[in-house]
């Protein structure tokens, strides 16, 4: 499954926010829990389905390409690509390509994308504006 979002912030600030991995929680959708667990690896529950679902992935940080993977093309599962793509000054896309947990449904995934992607458009704005603020100059 693969979503992508229009941002109101440059690439490169995107990419910050979405690289910051102690601070993922701040985008993530309430459905997911998760926390760095050693260097770049990052543990993921998906707590109130059937039964838990707790597995440990590889992050992998580009930032030549504004590109972050977990897992692998091995993993079956909690695995996936977001990138950030350059469209213009003050402007991005992110893009999120997402194998949701074994048994989770389409529209379950779906929904976690897409709170994600509200999520973390609404912290790019929020860091936008007050950079903005901070950068006034006085009157």
């Amino acid at each position: 499954m693969t979503r992508s979002r229009s941002m109101p912030a440059d690439a490169e600030a995107v990419f910050d926010v979405v690289s910051d991995l102690d601070n993922m929680t701040t985008w993530l959708p309430d459905a997911v829990e998760v926390e760095l667990s050693g260097p770049n690896l990052i543990r993921l529950w998906f707590p109130g389905r059937h039964t838990d679902v707790d597995v440990e992935r590889r992050v992998t940080v580009d930032w030549d390409r504004l590109r972050i993977t977990w897992g692998s093309e091995t993993t079956t599962s909690c695995s996936g690509t977001l990138q950030v793509l350059r469209l213009t000054p003050g402007r991005s896309a992110v893009s999120v390509r997402l194998t949701g947990p074994r048994g989770a449904s389409v529209s379950s995934v779906e929904a976690w994308v897409e709170a994600a992607l509200d999520a973390l458009q609404t912290v790019v704005d929020a860091e936008s504006r007050t950079k903005q603020a901070v950068h006034q100059p006085a009157r």
